[in-house]
């Protein structure tokens, strides 16, 4: 499905600018400490006024940080989207805890008093945000970048997302395990699914790593660039139309 450009995203912006100041604060960090026993460390993005409008958890992926994701964040405080990242504190090599980590997305929002959260991850990121959705009554949408499954635990929960969900999906490979998140979009089929068919995995991570093409594929730096402001746009676009849809 292709998104468009719609007047009313044109005006949600312009009303996010005018209350944000078109300006990003420096980011905040903070820690609390895991359910589990280990230490969790965020940092807050937004603008420099605060503002009542959903924040965005967004999460990294298997065994990275958030450093990883941290040009998401930048471009949207600039927007006046206010984000959390935080690092993942219970995976390991040999297992992801994905359950754990989606249970330290709750809880992150719980600490930081957030009523309205859009959860939103890459890779095994994304399964986490998406197990996080599945159990947060104050999810007002989620945000898939090329989500990757794990043990069919998205496959197989016994419910759908009841709020607005996009993913976004790379050309399938090893390293977004072929793509294997397509049967949880076969079950639910009101999801959004939104291809980008040149973007390789590493693509859906802003800044990108150069160390990533040399596993899941290689592309010039001028369409790298491209496709980057590809996916940036479809997903903050589809923000803009759904969670952030009602601000006046």
């Amino acid at each position: 499905m292709k998104l468009h450009t719609l007047h009313s995203g044109l005006a949600v912006l312009i009303a996010l600018l005018a209350t944000s100041g078109a300006r990003a604060s420096e980011p905040q960090a903070g820690r609390f400490l895991s359910a589990y026993g280990c230490e969790v460390v965020y940092e807050r993005h937004g603008p420099k006024q605060e503002s009542d409008v959903p924040t965005v958890i967004l999460a990294h992926g298997f065994k990275r940080n958030r450093d990883s994701m941290r040009g998401w964040a930048q471009y949207w405080a600039e927007l006046g989207i206010p984000s959390v990242l935080l690092d993942f504190c219970n995976a390991t090599l040999i297992n992801g805890h994905h359950q754990r980590n989606a249970d330290d997305m709750r809880a992150l929002a719980d600490k930081l008093e957030l009523e309205r959260v859009v959860y939103a991850g890459f890779s095994a990121g994304g399964l986490a945000a998406y197990l996080a959705a599945l159990g947060d009554p104050g999810a007002v949408a989620y945000l898939g970048l090329d989500s990757v499954d794990s043990g069919k635990l998205a496959r197989e929960a016994p419910r759908q997302l009841t709020v607005p969900a996009l993913f976004l999906v790379g050309k399938p490979s090893m390293c977004n395990a072929r793509g294997n998140f397509s049967p949880v979009f076969e079950r639910w089929p009101k999801y959004t699914v939104t291809h980008v068919p040149r973007a390789t995995h590493c693509h859906f991570e802003i800044p990108y790593n150069k160390r990533c093409a040399w596993l899941c594929g290689r592309r010039s730096p001028q369409e790298t660039s491209a496709l980057q402001s590809e996916i940036r746009t479809l997903a903050t676009q589809w923000l803009l139309q759904t969670a952030y849809a009602g601000i006046q």
